[in-house]
Order: C-alpha cells, then sequence, then structure tokens
C-alpha cells in the first residue's frame, strides 16, 4: 500500500523540473531542497518513473520568490508555508524585485519576453550609440539587468530569456570597450585590474560592466571572463603585476562558497595585492574576510580608484 501522502512516494509520470537545474538556476543547494521538503512540506516535488525529483512550474515561481526574500533577511520558516500572493506582497513590503519607473527599459524587457530579440538587441545598440559607454552601463546595462532578474524571479521571463540578455549585453558592451581598451593598453594605466569570478559563479556580466566602468577611469584592465580556478588568478597577477584583483558574486552563488573562495585567494595573493568585490551577493554586506573590500555598485569605483591612487603615492 503506497503513501499517496508522502511527496518521497508519489510516481508521476508529468513533466517538471529536475533538482539540479533548480539548485542550479535559483542559487539553492540540493541538499537545502530536501531539508525544507522534510521539515517545511514544501517543495513537494513530482517524481518520475525512475524515482526522480521533478518540480512543476508553480512551484519553482514560488521558490525564485523565497529565495529573494531570503536573500532580503526573511527566514524560512516564516515564509515557506504562505502562498504565492502572500510571498508576492511580502515582497513588495520588502522592496524585493521593485524597479522604479522607467517605459523605455520596460518595453525591451517586453521585447525580451515577446522573442523580438533582432529589434531588442537593434534597441540597445543603438541606445548605446546615442548615450556613450558610462551612461549606457549605468543608466541601461545595470538596471536592466535588475529588471530582468527580477522578471526571472517573478516567473515572468524564463531561463533562456536571461540567457538571450546575457549574450546580447555582452555583444553590445564588448563592441563599445574594445576602442577604449586598446587605446588604453601599454600606457601603464594604474591600479592594474584583473576582473573575473571565481569557479561556481557563471554570471559575468556584472564583472564586464564593472571593467567598462574601471577603463573609463583610467585603469588597464586584464578581463579573464568568468570561472577562473584559484591558482589560475594567482598565476596571471604575477605574470601580468596586477595591483587589485576584482570579483564579482551573484545572489545565485552560495554563501558558503563566496567566503571560502575569498579567504583561501586571498591566503594565496601577496599582501600587496588587492581584492575588491561587488555584485548582488547578499554575502558581500556581512563582514568579508581581512583585506577584502566590498565596492558597493558601479558608481562608488571612481571613488574606489582615487583613494586608491592616492594611498600609492603616500
Amino acid at each position: 500500500m503506497s503513501d499517496a501522502g508522502d511527496p518521497d512516494d508519489t510516481v508521476v509520470p508529468l513533466a517538471g523540473i529536475g533538482i539540479g537545474a533548480i539548485a542550479h538556476e535559483i542559487g539553492l543547494t540540493k541538499d537545502t531542497l530536501r531539508v525544507w521538503e522534510r521539515r517545511y512540506g514544501f517543495p513537494r516535488p513530482m517524481r518520475s518513473p525512475g524515482g526522480e525529483r521533478l518540480y512543476p512550474q508553480e512551484q519553482v515561481t514560488k521558490l525564485r520568490l523565497v529565495k529573494r526574500l531570503l536573500d532580503a533577511g526573511h527566514r524560512p520558516s516564516k515564509v515557506l508555508a504562505q502562498s504565492i500572493d502572500v510571498l508576492q506582497q511580502l515582497a513588495q513590503e520588502s522592496g524585493v524585485g521593485q524597479d522604479a519607473p522607467d517605459a523605455e527599459l520596460d518595453r525591451l524587457v517586453s521585447l525580451l519576453r515577446s522573442g523580438a530579440y533582432d529589434d531588442f538587441r537593434f534597441e540597445m545598440l543603438k541606445r548605446a550609440t546615442r548615450d556613450g559607454l558610462e551612461r549606457f552601463v549605468l543608466d541601461v546595462a545595470a538596471p536592466l539587468s535588475a529588471r530582468v532578474g527580477n522578471a526571472w524571479a517573478a516567473g515572468t521571463l524564463q531561463v533562456y530569456h536571461e540567457h538571450l540578455f546575457s549574450e546580447a549585453m555582452q555583444v553590445t558592451l564588448r563592441t563599445l570597450l574594445r576602442p577604449l581598451s586598446d587605446a588604453l593598453r601599454g600606457r601603464g594605466g594604474r591600479p592594474r585590474m584583473l576582473l573575473t569570478t571565481l569557479t561556481g559563479e557563471s554570471h559575468g556580466l556584472g564583472i564586464l560592466m564593472a571593467e567598462a566602468i574601471f577603463s573609463l577611469a583610467e585603469c588597464e584592465c586584464l578581463g579573464l571572463g568568468p570561472q577562473t580556478p584559484l591558482h589560475d588568478i594567482v598565476d596571471a597577477v604575477a605574470a601580468h603585476k596586477v595591483d587589485v584583483v576584482a570579483l564579482s558574486f551573484s545572489a545565485a552563488m552560495p554563501a558558503q562558497a563566496v567566503t571560502n573562495g575569498l579567504t583561501e585567494l586571498r591566503s594565496l595573493l601577496p599582501a600587496g595585492v588587492g581584492i575588491w568585490v561587488g555584485g548582488s551577493s547578499p554575502v558581500l554586506r556581512r563582514k568579508l574576510p581581512d583585506g577584502v573590500e566590498h565596492v558597493p555598485g558601479l558608481t562608488p569605483i571612481d571613488e574606489t580608484v582615487a583613494s586608491w591612487r592616492q594611498a600609492a603615492v603616500l
């Protein structure tokens, strides 16, 4: 006799999203999902004929909201038992996923959602050409990235929408950045920056936006792309006489992985090489390892660079 009330024993030959994909896309570990299932009764996955946990779309939507609320400081015990409507209200009250009104950015998200990708790319390139690199990064790329992330968390955009957005945005930024990078190369602009993400952090758009602002501040930048192993970072620092390693962390990267990675990297780098971190990870707002500096956004980059230069002269 089967126990239909136990989600572990329910076999449902229906489509759903597997636990590995959920963990990767939302930034929750498999163990966390299993613990919540046992302790709080949510999520309640279906089962494939082979016994794999499969999560229906409505549960995925709720998990995205839960993750955003946890990042804002709410506790699992207080949010997991709530309905999606209650969570959306709580998110609104907490300021989670709220975007400032901007009809032009909203239109870009609508183009992305409707599948008008050629129009989306054209509108971004047109805005970038009109505004220039700095204004495009600060007024379009950064807030639009937040909008797309919030829409994904609310379930109104899918993962493939986010991937298409990221690809189009990176192409646009690199097109704008290339002439400036070429002009700066060999001029000895300091601090000499190495920009990347650690293994496990696949989101590379944030560090590319940072590279644009550092370049505008006349720093010489070495962009390695995302997910560079620690020892490769250390080797590149020595080979290119890097002054500062800049890292970006999204909210999807587990907190412990962020802390452990920074602690180990700090121990491997010479004391004179700085580590500057930024991004949406809530871990960055807590106490960081000694010798790691949090740069809270793109706008403060100019001030951070100026402070470094002033200290370097002393």
